[in-house]
C-alpha cells in the first residue's frame, strides 16, 4: 500500500459532502493503523485529525497523546505542535476568564477559539453564544463574523436572513466588510427584498472603506443595471412605436374611407352626365390591372428583400456555442444581449473557473460591431469582470491562528480586453479570429436546429 504523504493543509480542507467525510474517515483508519505500528509521521497526522476532527470526532487530549508517542520519538512537527497547543491552553484559559468578566474583544476571541478549535475543542454552539454577547456589547468584528457564519453556513444551517441582520449592525458601524456583504444580499434579494441602489450604496461603502474585493460586485451590479434600464428603455420605446403605428393606421383608414366616398360621388355624378364608352372602360380595367399587377409585384419583391437579414440581424437572434456549449461573448443561452443602433452588447450571467488554487467568479462583457454586409464580417471586443475568489483549501488554523480578514490575493475588477475579427461563412457558421492568433469556430444552434426540420 503506498504511503499517503498528510500535510496540514489537506486535513484542514473543507470537506462537506458525504463522499468527503467517507474519504476522511477511509484515510483516519488507515493512518491509524501506520501509527499503531510505532510510526512517528503517521502519529503525529493522527494526532492532527483528532485535533481537527477529521475522519474522527475531536478530541485535543486523545490528538496530545498521539503527539506526545511522535515526540517521543523525536518527531519535530509532534513537539512543536505540542508546545504551541500549551501556549494555546494558557491563552484560552486567560481569555476565557476574561470573557466571562464580560471583556467583549475577549468574547470575541473566545468565539474564534471554540470556532477554530485553538486551545479547546470545536465548539460551534459555545463560539455563536460568545460572538452574540460580544456583538451585543458593540463589538463590530463579532456581529461581522456571525453574519459571515450565518451566510456560509459554518457549523450551522446557513441562513441568509440572520446573515443579513449581523451584517447590517457591523455595516451601520462602518465595517467595510460587512458592507461589502450587505451590498451582496441586497444585489442577490438574498435575506431581504432585492434593491440595487442599496446594493450600490453599501459596495460603494465597502470600497470607499478600504475593502477591494467589493470592487468586482460593484461594478457587476452597475452592469446589470445599465442591462436591465436599456431593456426597460427598449420595451418602452417600442411601446410607443407601436401605439404610434395604430394611430397612423387608424388616420390612414380614415383618409381611405373619405377618399372611396368622394370617388363614389363623383361617379355617381360623371355616370348621371356622360356615360362612359365600352373602349374607354376597357381601357381602364386593363390600366388598372396592370397597376394592381405592377404594384403586387413590388410588395412582393419588397417583402422577399425584407426578409434577408443583416449581420447585426443574425448574430442577435442567435443561440451561438463553441464544441456543443453556449459562448459568453456573442448571443447564448448564457447571457443577456440588446442591440443599440448597429452594435450589439452582451453581458453573461455568473461563471466560475479554478485558477492559482481559487475559484474564480466572473462575467463577460462584450461589445459585437462594425458589422459589414457586403463582406460578412463583423468585430467582438469582450472583457472578462472578475466579482469574488475563493479559495479552494482552508487554512491551517491551528498553525497560524491569527485571523485573516479581507485578505484576497485576487484582484477584482475589469481583466485586459480581447478581440476577434469574424466573419461569417456560408454554413451559417461563423469564423473568429481571437487576438490574431487563435482561430475558433461558432455555430449558430437556433439555425442548426431548424436545418434539421
Amino acid at each position: 500500500m503506498n504511503k499517503i504523504v498528510l500535510g496540514i493543509s489537506l486535513l484542514l480542507f473543507t470537506v462537506t459532502s458525504l463522499a468527503g467525510n467517507d474519504i476522511w474517515n477511509a484515510l483516519f483508519k488507515e493512518k491509524l493503523e501506520e501509527a499503531n505500528s510505532g510510526e512517528s509521521d503517521a502519529q503525529y497526522d493522527v494526532g492532527t485529525m483528532y485535533q481537527n476532527g477529521r475522519g474522527v470526532a475531536a478530541d485535543r487530549n486523545k490528538a496530545a497523546e498521539w503527539y506526545k508517542q511522535a515526540a517521543e520519538q523525536g518527531n519535530q512537527k509532534a513537539i512543536s505542535r505540542l508546545k504551541l497547543m500549551k501556549s494555546n491552553a494558557s491563552r484560552f484559559s486567560k481569555t476565557l476568564s476574561e470573557a466571562e468578566s464580560g471583556n467583549s474583544k475577549s468574547q470575541y476571541e473566545i468565539g474564534n477559539m471554540f470556532m477554530t478549535g485553538i486551545g479547546a475543542d470545536i465548539d460551534y454552539g459555545k463560539a455563536i453564544s460568545f460572538y452574540e454577547k460580544s456583538a451585543a456589547q458593540g463589538y463590530n468584528k463579532a456581529a461581522y463574523k456571525l453574519g459571515l457564519i450565518y451566510y456560509e453556513g459554518s457549523g450551522v444551517s446557513s441562513n441568509k436572513k440572520t446573515a443579513f441582520k449581523w451584517f447590517s449592525s457591523a455595516a451601520e458601524n462602518n465595517y467595510a466588510a460587512a458592507q461589502y456583504y450587505l451590498g451582496k444580499l441586497y444585489a442577490a434579494g438574498q435575506g431581504t427584498k432585492k434593491n440595487n441602489k442599496l446594493a450600490l450604496e453599501w459596495l460603494s461603502k465597502a470600497v470607499d472603506g478600504g475593502f477591494d474585493q467589493a470592487r468586482g460586485e460593484l461594478i457587476n451590479v452597475q452592469e446589470k443595471m445599465s442591462m436591465e434600464s436599456a431593456a426597460s428603455d427598449a420595451k418602452k420605446k417600442a411601446a410607443e412605436k407601436k401605439k404610434a403605428a395604430e394611430i397612423a393606421s387608424a388616420e390612414e383608414a380614415a383618409r381611405e374611407k373619405a377618399k372611396k366616398a368622394a370617388a363614389s360621388k363623383a361617379a355617381k355624378a360623371k355616370s348621371k352626365k356622360v356615360a362612359a364608352s365600352k373602349a374607354e372602360k376597357a381601357k381602364a380595367e386593363k390600366a388598372a390591372k396592370a397597376k394592381a399587377k405592377k404594384a403586387a409585384a413590388s410588395k412582393v419583391a419588397k417583402k422577399k428583400k425584407s426578409t434577408k437579414k443583416s449581420g447585426v440581424e443574425v448574430v442577435a437572434t442567435g443561440a451561438w456555442s463553441r464544441n456543443n456549449k453556449p459562448i459568453t461573448y456573442l448571443p447564448s443561452s448564457i447571457n443577456t444581449c440588446r442591440t443599440e443602433d448597429s452594435k450589439v452588447i452582451c453581458f453573461s450571467d455568473d461563471q466560475t473557473r479554478e485558477a492559482g488554487g481559487n475559484i474564480i467568479k466572473f462575467k463577460t462583457k462584450a461589445i459585437i460591431d462594425n458589422f459589414k454586409d457586403k463582406a460578412k464580417t463583423f468585430r467582438v471586443t469582450y472583457r472578462n469582470l472578475v466579482i469574488d475568489a475563493t479559495p479552494v483549501t482552508g487554512t491551517d488554523l491551528a498553525a497560524d491562528d491569527e485571523e485573516m480578514e479581507g485578505g484576497f490575493k485576487v484582484k477584482t475588477g475589469w481583466g485586459s480586453p480581447h478581440t476577434m475579427d469574424c466573419s461569417f461563412k456560408d454554413n451559417g457558421a461563423v469564423s473568429c479570429l481571437k487576438n490574431n492568433t487563435h482561430a475558433l469556430l461558432l455555430v449558430n444552434s437556433m439555425a442548426v436546429a431548424s436545418s434539421r426540420k
